[in-house]
């Protein structure tokens, strides 16, 4: 799809062509009555107000079209899907739906900054090569406060905290490790997308429900550019309804499998894809351990991810696959951390 457009620009964009709105806000849901209107007045209160919001409904009941029908806002385009679509369909359909130059993913639990689209869609007006820009955000709970503490944890693992606000120029071995090791970019809630390039991804059935790092993949395997903005624009909530709190093991699984087997000679970033990787299922593994039903999955996350382990991680992982005591001590020690944690906090 094209983009721009002749005429002057609104607010230093490019207008879209033909009058159309500039960017489609795209909101796939289910079952969050009791959210969505945060999330949807936080897109109504934009101080860049050029946009659509497409609403993709999986809802068995009639309270999210009941809450989305007392809006009066003729840029929100509700649809439901009969029959309902999965997580991923659902977002994949909001994308071929989408008629504008630029899209931008909400979740139905999340909140935008006021001037989250303003200052994400101004880069695509300086920048014509631009497929993606991208900000830090807060997480915050399930009543919407801020897990300070979490965040700055996060925003520094994922170097956002220090990636100055900017073009990205970096190797093609530092785009790998932005998706596969620092996992920094979030285009499901925190980037605007060129929507050319999100309508033209082809998500493997076994990577999804993750096609936001896979979006992000596939722009820099097709050495496309991205822009970074160093500020919390974002309210990303966490919490037990939510799909990233039951983990997504099996398709992370798939992501790391085809990343390292479409870039064999990627050179050292590899074995850092290796090791994430294996963080990932070491910290899966300890989480299974709260049940002894899990022992056996358990077991087979922590041997997967023993070769790409070091020190006392590795030996605990080794052993706790091989001898029933090693597996059931750390289990008990977790146990008696959580009770005392509940206890004194």
């Amino acid at each position: 799809m094209a983009f721009g457009g002749t005429g002057l620009p609104r607010n230093g964009i490019v207008p879209g062509e033909n009058g159309m709105a500039l960017v489609s806000i795209v909101m796939p849901t289910y079952e969050r009555a009791h959210l969505i209107g945060e999330a949807v007045d936080s897109a109504l209160a934009q101080t860049f107000g050029d946009f659509v919001l497409l609403i993709g409904d999986n809802s068995e009941s009639d309270s999210t079209e009941k809450i989305i029908g007392e809006y009066d806002d003729p840029r929100i385009r509700y649809h439901r899907n009969r029959p309902a679509l999965t997580a991923n369909d659902n977002w994949i359909d909001l994308i071929q739906r989408v008629e504008t130059p630029y899209v931008a993913s909400l979740h139905d639990d999340d909140i935008w900054d006021p001037t989250f689209l303003q200052k994400m869609v101004a880069p695509f007006a300086r920048d014509p090569e631009l497929a993606m820009v991208y900000c830090d955000f807060w997480i915050v709970d399930k009543d919407g406060m801020r897990l300070e503490e979490l965040t700055v944890r996060e925003s520094a693992r994922t170097r956002r905290s220090v990636t100055p606000t900017g073009p990205l120029n970096q190797d093609y071995a530092d785009g790998l490790r932005l998706v596969a090791v620092q996992n920094a970019a979030q285009p499901a809630y925190a980037a605007v997308v060129r929507t050319a390039d999100a309508q033209e991804m082809v998500v493997p059935d076994d990577v999804a429900p993750l096609y936001d790092i896979w979006l992000t993949y596939c722009l820099v395997k097709s050495r496309r550019r991205l822009y970074y903005i160093n500020e919390r624009l974002t309210n990303y909530r966490v919490h037990s309804g939510s799909a990233t709190t039951g983990g997504f093991g099996p398709a992370e699984d798939a992501v790391f499998s085809r990343i390292l087997a479409e870039n064999k000679s990627a050179g050292p970033v590899l074995d850092e894809i290796r090791q994430y990787w294996a963080s990932l299922q070491w910290a899966r593994g300890t989480r299974l351990m709260d049940s002894v039903a899990n022992r056996s999955a358990s077991q087979r996350e922590l041997a997967a991810a023993a070769p790409n382990l070091t020190g006392v991680k590795r030996l605990l992982a080794i052993a706790a696959t091989k001898f029933p005591v090693a597996w059931h001590l750390p289990r008990l020690l977790r146990l008696v951390k959580r009770r005392f944690v509940a206890r004194f906090s």
